[in-house]
């Protein structure tokens, strides 16, 4: 090469019989580069993620594959007195983005509002984590009255985004580039997706939030608050006994109805600050829940159960290639709109309620109690519903027990029926459950006890009852 010389070389390697990258197993590959004077060093995995409009599913390695998880909202969390540098302790990362997922049955983040560091992201190529990674667009809908605003130079952004999709297409982790969020502009259609695209040699899905997709199989996301419709006061206001009559369909987002993969990525509209009180976008609906007078632990108990319940529903009729709450990290402090679930979050330690209830309702074999009503009459004989779902491959046999517990926790009602899920599958199971004759305070349970070493233990949903005299 000549002084001031510029070249590339394009070669070929291939890798026969190629380990592929799994959130189960994820397999990571070292490419190094030399000339003999100066070697780089590149990270990478081998792997296949895509979605499919025909199914309305993600696949992973050519075999459907489930998403669950939560989102993060880093660029909040610097807002958080107790951020300092946090974000860039590896040790407190490690645990924020495997220890914690690991338990929580979670195996997919939604990166948002604001990009996270490199480490972030090479920790979730070992984590063997699924990132739906957002670009940090966020302007709102004509219709939220006054604070939708946008104004973009296409060149500009087409330039920003080709340096965010270099950045960042080596990480395997890295699945779906998200163009924006909560964002109507056809710019992003138009000009800006079609000139970024072809710079991605693993041609992964671009989600467009209100503008809907643009290639035949980008996925689109759903953001259904149902709550929402009782903080801030329009339509009919939300109980958790409409979800009976529900299908599991229920979409609030600004845009029309697609027919494309879609991932609920937001729900809940139930956010508690740290201390037990409740965000400003949530005071009215703990108000109307509980009462001015409730404390922290009763609004905690009350988080913990709705949002597990929601999270039960919106898995339990495969509408959803993906179900991803919000929000797992974020900030909180007094004002805040939203907070997250974390008792202490320098130690990292989740409010027991969410951990319980909520741990529960994510685990790849699912139950949802097809029930809301708050009472049961005594001495009746009441059927329910208890749908499942099973996120894996593999088939499921064992048993499935509906109970009805005493204040004291012993059964005073109970069904069993046998368990045989095949892989992927769900499936709908009837019970005739006869209500004993002894009023009060109750708990009803479902839980399914699958068959062999690969299952960690049961997966309970619940639901809480009262048990009243017989009508005269």
């Amino acid at each position: 090469m000549q002084p001031g010389e510029e070249k590339s070389w394009t070669q070929t390697v291939r890798v026969p019989n190629a380990y592929l990258w799994t959130p189960e197993h994820p397999f990571l590959y070292m490419l190094e580069t030399s000339t003999g004077g100066d070697t780089a060093s590149t990270r990478f995995a081998m792997r296949e993620f895509r979605f499919d409009t025909a199914t309305k599913r993600a696949y992973l390695n050519g075999k459907v594959y489930f998403l669950r998880g939560s989102n993060i909202t880093l660029h909040r969390f610097f807002e958080d007195p107790k951020s300092g540098g946090l974000p860039w302790n590896e040790k407190w990362v490690r645990k924020l983005l495997v220890d914690i997922p690991k338990r929580m049955s979670w195996n997919t983040f939604r990166f948002c509002i604001g990009p996270v560091p490199d480490q972030w992201l090479d920790i979730a190529d070992e984590a063997g984590l699924l990132i739906q990674n957002e670009f940090f667009v966020w302007t709102g809908h004509p219709m939220w009255r006054g604070r939708y605003s946008r104004r973009w130079d296409a060149e500009e952004m087409i330039r920003q985004y080709r340096e965010w999709v270099r950045d960042n297409w080596n990480h395997p982790s890295v699945v779906i580039w998200d163009a924006n969020n909560e964002t109507l502009d056809e710019v992003f259609a138009e000009r800006i997706i079609p000139a970024v695209r072809p710079l991605d040699l693993s041609n992964r899905p671009w989600e467009n939030s209100y503008n809907g997709p643009v290639g035949p199989d980008d996925p689109v996301e759903d953001h259904p608050y149902l709550f929402v419709r009782n903080a801030l006061g329009f339509g009919k206001p939300f109980h958790m006994t409409d979800l009976e009559g529900m299908n599991g369909l229920e979409s609030s987002s600004m845009r029309p109805p697609q027919g494309h993969a879609m991932i609920n990525n937001e729900y809940g509209w139930l956010w508690l600050n740290r201390d037990g009180s409740p965000t400003i976008l949530t005071e009215k609906v703990y108000s109307e829940l509980l009462g001015s007078n409730a404390t922290p632990e009763e609004r905690f108990s009350l988080n913990a159960y709705l949002l597990a319940g929601l999270t039960e529903f919106w898995r339990a009729y495969r509408h959803y290639a993906g179900v991803l709450h919000f929000v797992y990290l974020t900030s909180s402090y007094p004002g805040a709109y939203t907070s997250d679930h974390f008792r202490d979050v320098e130690a990292l330690d989740l409010e027991p309620h969410f951990r319980d209830y909520v741990g529960e309702a994510f685990k790849p074999l699912g139950v949802y109690i097809n029930f809301w009503q708050p009472t049961l009459e005594a001495g009746s004989n009441r059927s329910f519903v208890v749908k499942m779902v099973n996120d894996d491959n593999e088939p499921v046999k064992g048993k499935l027990i509906l109970s009805l517990e005493g204040q004291e926790g012993a059964e005073i009602a109970r069904r069993e029926l046998a368990l045989d899920l095949p892989g992927l599958g769900q499936q709908d199971y009837r019970f005739d459950l006869q209500v004993p004759n002894k009023t009060g305070k109750c708990l009803l349970k479902a839980a399914a006890y699958p068959e062999g070493q690969r299952h960690s233990g049961p997966t309970v949903s619940r639901r809480i009852v009262t048990v009243t005299a017989t009508s005269p």
